[in-house]
């Protein structure tokens, strides 16, 4: 399955690859098809056995295309990105990460789905390992990144998940593999597509801030900049996300208050 590391400008930003030039600020890395995607199935076996218990009991198949949660199973579509050929650039860290998914179809069957669509669509995530197992259904369980409205899905829909912190967390650790799934949150299905693209994990990253806590970029830290976080409250990264942790909450607004005054 072809992979792409690619540079916005459409250079590959690997060192494996001479006369690439460096890394400007703010640069933007995508990753598309990635080497290893399939599904998992959680499923009853008309016992009640393996009823909706976060296991995963049939896979993993080699196709990534459908998230359908049902009366007596459900179906989860999972990727693993291989991550190991990026680095920060020098000076500069992940601003944005961004896990993207294309509809292809709406009207979904099995599983006790008869054409039904769910009202949203969730991404969770896990430490790959660039193999398709069925046990990552067990281990993603739960790892809830980012959750998205489907109320009136269509085909061709692109649907993106915020996955910022995690993506930051794997970089730090040095891990290889981001592994991200889909499913549906609740009754219904959705099927998504497999190739030309998708589905695909974008990484953002820009210049470090020498003065992070000037929200409005006027070079003081005031009151101004206390009322900026306060009108991102929750938001999930942006300038308002004094800290870089992914989230616009009370550690933002004290980082404010610590950095007060002119810039330096």
């Amino acid at each position: 399955m072809k992979r792409l590391l690619r540079y916005a400008a459409g250079c590959l930003l690997l060192t494996a690859f001479p006369g690439c030039p460096a890394a400007e600020a703010d640069s933007v890395f995508t990753i598309e098809d990635p080497p290893v995607d399939f599904e998992v199935i959680d499923a009853d076996d008309g016992s009640g056995q393996y009823y909706f218990d976060g296991i995963g009991d049939f896979g993993p198949f080699a196709t990534f295309n459908d998230a359908v949660l049902g009366s007596f199973g459900e179906a989860r579509s999972m990727a693993e990105f291989d991550i190991s050929p990026f680095t920060v650039p020098p000076d500069e860290y992940i601003s944005v990460a961004t896990f993207e998914v294309k509809l292809t179809d709406i009207h979904v069957f099995g599983l006790g789905v008869d054409g039904e669509t769910p009202e949203s669509l969730a991404a969770d995530g896990y430490v790959g390992d660039g193999i398709e197992e069925i046990s990552d259904f067990q281990i993603a369980d739960g790892n809830l990144l980012d959750s998205v409205p489907t109320p009136d899905p269509y085909v061709g829909q692109v649907l993106s998940f915020d996955v910022t912190s995690f993506v930051t967390d794997l970089v730090d650790a040095q891990e290889t593999w981001v592994g991200l799934t889909v499913r549906a949150e609740t009754f219904g299905g959705l099927m998504m597509e497999e190739g030309d693209g998708f589905p695909r994990l974008i990484i953002e990253t820009a210049v470090e801030d020498d003065c992070p806590a000037d929200v409005n970029h006027d070079d003081t830290v005031d009151i101004d900049d206390v009322f900026e976080v306060l009108g991102h409250w929750g938001e999930s990264g942006g300038p308002a996300d004094v800290n870089n942790d992914g989230m616009v909450d009370i550690d933002d607004l004290f980082a404010v208050l610590g950095e007060w005054g002119p810039c330096p």
